[in-house]
């Protein structure tokens, strides 16, 4: 009966330390605090800010299984990179930054950055496979560029470059930092964008097919409402007396701004 129980317990600590090796084998772990995260072409991702150390990168869902023709060999991909971090992504350092690049490009794994606020967030994505980026709680600056996925943003404060192709921008601002420019464009999407009522900023708002609207107190000449429709497709206007400079275009959507 010992033996039964003794055989049990070993069976339980083993399956125990499996599990622990997978979650290990899912998380992977940048020592930086500063510079520049460049993250390039990996298709489904969120960013959120934390007050940890360092960059943490958690796989939460598996690549596609290798097929086995595949089997002994390594996936490798046209730059010539590897996985080098044990969860589908090439890690390289470069000047002050560090470049994450996904190995396949039909890799079905999901991935959560959590980044300091030293660090600056650069995402990159060209093709065509991507879902829509999410940053959330990140006060640090960022630097989006994507032509087909769309960018959402949940309690940002800026600086940031976000600028889309075939995508739509939409989130909330937490605050506006007043320390750097903020640009958000998209050529084919619409624009909506909730900010704080005290937020001081010189806007530059404008699109070439669609309309803007606007329910925040922009010093423009415009019909008064409680969601104004501006006549001209271009606005340049003040809130709360001025600020940061603030641009939103779109060239063939519309721009939403509301109230937070």
């Amino acid at each position: 009966m010992k033996k039964m129980k003794l055989i049990g317990l070993m069976t339980l600590l083993a399956v125990f330390s499996l599990n622990i090796s997978k979650a290990q084998s899912n998380e992977y772990k940048l020592d930086m605090s500063s510079g520049k995260l460049i993250v390039k072409d990996i298709n489904e991702v969120e960013f959120e800010g934390h007050t940890g150390n360092g960059v943490i990168i958690k796989r939460r869902g598996q690549d596609h299984e290798t097929s086995e023709r595949a089997k002994g060999l390594k996936l490798i991909n046209g730059l010539g990179l590897t996985d080098n971090t044990g969860i589908g992504l090439n890690a390289e350092k470069k000047g002050d930054g560090t470049v994450l690049t996904q190995i396949s490009s039909n890799g079905d794994g999901e991935y959560v950055v959590l980044v300091p606020k030293g660090v600056t967030i650069v995402y990159e994505h060209s093709s065509p496979h991507g879902d829509d980026v999410l940053l959330r709680n990140i006060t640090g600056e960022i630097e989006v560029t994507t032509n087909h996925s769309g960018v959402k943003l949940d309690n940002v404060t800026g600086p940031m470059s976000i600028s889309t192709v075939h995508g739509d921008i939409e989130g909330n601002f937490g605050g506006v930092n007043q320390s750097g420019p903020i640009s958000i464009v998209s050529s084919h999407g619409d624009i909506d964008l909730a900010l704080p009522t005290a937020t001081k900023a010189d806007f530059r708002i404008s699109t070439g097919w669609g309309e803007i609207y606007s329910d925040l107190d922009i010093k423009v000449d415009a019909n008064q409402g409680s969601m104004k429709q501006y006549g001209a497709n271009k606005v340049v206007g003040k809130l709360n007396g001025g600020g940061v400079s603030f641009e939103v275009k779109s060239s063939h959507g519309s721009i939403y701004l509301r109230k937070k």
